[in-house]
């Protein structure tokens, strides 16, 4: 009975494997932004309408919870609140991410955090800021 030589590594078909492996996570990743484009237009919407002074309009993107907290104790009064915060003018995308049913826009002069409610994208935190390891702090957040 002869003894085979071990050979370090992996065998050609296992190393094959873990190629083609590699290249459909590639191609799945790829597939990972779907929505993306339409979070990234709700995003711009938003800060247009707010900048067009048309608050409640921009009030109907934003999520229930979001409309909820902005209101706190006040219903009704999102629009009034959303004009007084005063958010800074936000224009082009510079990167949108959709992960399944949420996203992050990033706009020039905010970043923008949006969920899928039904068909459509809406708004859950808005005038954002990055705060190195922290969490974002936002001035217009839900629960």
């Amino acid at each position: 009975m002869g003894f085979r030589r071990f050979r370090p590594g992996r065998p050609p078909a296992v190393r094959l494997g873990g190629a083609a492996g590699m290249l459909l996570l590639a191609a799945g990743c790829a597939g990972l932004n779907p929505g993306s484009g339409e979070a990234a237009a709700t995003a711009q919407q938003f800060h247009q309408l707010l900048d067009a002074g048309k608050a409640g309009a921009a009030c109907r993107l934003l999520a229930p919870g979001t409309t909820e907290e902005v209101e706190s104790d006040d219903p009704g009064s999102c629009a009034a609140k959303l004009s007084r915060l005063g958010l800074s003018p936000a224009a082009g995308v510079l990167e949108s991410r959709a992960y399944g049913r949420e996203a992050q826009v990033r706009l020039e002069g905010d970043t923008v955090f949006l969920t899928r409610s039904g068909d459509r994208w809406v708004v859950t935190a808005a005038g954002c800021t990055a705060r190195n390891e922290r969490p974002y702090l936002c001035e217009v957040k839900g629960d």
